[in-house]
């Protein structure tokens, strides 16, 4: 009897001790450490995380093809690295975990256990790539990959399905704060989809016209540089390819107009009387060619047109270039713009672009007032050749 009770007592300390060698060598849950970043900030886009309630379904623990999943519950302390593959079905053809129509142009990916909704920074790893996306679905199974983008995510990281990405979540804290591990060296780029407010359209808020001013003040060349021989000439043959340097005033008045030489034209032979010559047509404005306003109307006694380059008058210069194409194109575009004929001439290496001939000088001026004050051209009034 006392041998038993001695082996009783032998054995009782035996258990003792194995249970409070099992106890010491339990691990301890230690608090998460702050991250800490040890090489420069960058900024990353994408997704812009955000807080969100938990969806209550598709975060239960669950059992999938013979294996279990556990949904991570301390996302601070979860980072993964692995294969990604990418998700391209068509958008609306499926519904995701969380309830929500599958769009492969949103950025959001599919996580066998992290929670739904949350976010994550994605980094490829062969790139150096970041995204951040929204985790609402799970997913994949059946192969060796970590997680499943969808083609806007994939294309952000320039991804394929042979890629190693690295997982890192970030928290979103209700007052709007991130922290995580996808928070560590990056910082999250803040976007914002506000419109501005709606214009007022009221009488009273509806903006005047423009007041041509009230001088015309010259043009200098003085302060020009030019740094090739291609182009307007500066400080010397005048303002963007004029002839000659311009004096004070509007009017270019070191370029005479040069007298109009008539151009006889031979009238239709008639059964009564002998061909004639018929009298020479009135200088008028026409159009040059190449523009796409239409021709001024012949007289009845000239059936063509006075060629442009004999027409008289002034016109408004508004630029020189030095390609054809370009200055045509400009000159188009002015013709249309303020409704008035225009012209393209050459002077040396550069095109000229003209508005007009006006008969007038005052007609001139008045459309020289509308390039500045509609479309702040500086331009010059010069005479027709």
């Amino acid at each position: 009897m006392r041998k038993l009770c001695l082996a009783v007592c032998v054995a009782a300390g035996l258990l003792t001790a194995c249970s409070s060698n099992d106890e010491s060598q339990q691990p301890t849950a230690a608090a998460p450490q702050p991250a800490v970043c040890n090489g420069p900030t960058v900024e990353i886009g994408g997704a812009e995380p955000r807080y969100e309630p938990l969806n209550p379904s598709a975060n239960q623990d669950y059992e999938r093809d013979g294996k279990s999943y556990k949904i991570v519950q301390d996302t601070s302390r979860f980072t993964q690295a692995g294969l990604a593959a990418i998700y391209d079905a068509e958008p609306g053809s499926n519904l995701t975990a969380s309830g929500e129509t599958f769009d492969p142009m949103q950025l959001t990916a599919a996580h066998p256990t992290l929670p739904i909704p949350s976010y994550a920074r994605i980094t490829n790893l062969s790139n150096g790539r970041m995204v951040v996306v929204r985790i609402n679905d799970r997913g994949p199974y059946g192969n060796d990959r970590v997680i499943s983008l969808s083609r806007a995510a994939a294309d952000r990281l320039n991804n394929s399905n042979n890629t190693k990405v690295r997982i890192d979540p970030i928290i979103v804290s209700q007052d709007g704060s991130f922290s995580g591990p996808g928070t560590v060296c990056t910082t999250i780029a803040q976007q914002t989809y506000a419109l501005p407010d709606r214009p007022d359209l009221s009488a009273s808020s509806a903006p005047q016209p423009a007041q041509p001013a009230a001088d015309v003040r010259p043009i200098s060349n003085d302060t020009l540089q030019s740094d090739g021989a291609a182009g307007a000439p500066v400080g010397g043959s005048g303002f963007l390819g004029a002839p000659t340097t311009l004096a004070s005033g509007v009017l270019e008045g070191n370029e005479p107009a040069a007298p109009v030489q008539p151009q006889p034209t031979v009238a239709a032979p008639t059964p009564a009387a002998a061909p004639v010559a018929a009298a020479p047509a009135a200088a008028a404005p026409v159009t040059a060619p190449g523009s796409v306003q239409g021709s001024a109307p012949a007289s009845a006694a000239a059936p063509a047109p006075a060629p442009a380059a004999t027409a008289s008058g002034y016109v408004v210069q508004v630029g020189a270039v030095s390609d054809k194409a370009r200055a045509e194109q400009y000159q188009q575009r002015l013709v249309q713009q303020f409704d008035v004929p225009g012209r393209v001439t050459q002077n040396g290496a550069v095109w000229r672009i003209q508005l007009g001939p006006f008969s007038s000088k005052a007609d001139a001026s008045a459309l020289q007032q509308r390039l500045q004050s509609e479309a702040q051209l500086q331009s010059f009034i010069t005479s027709a050749q």
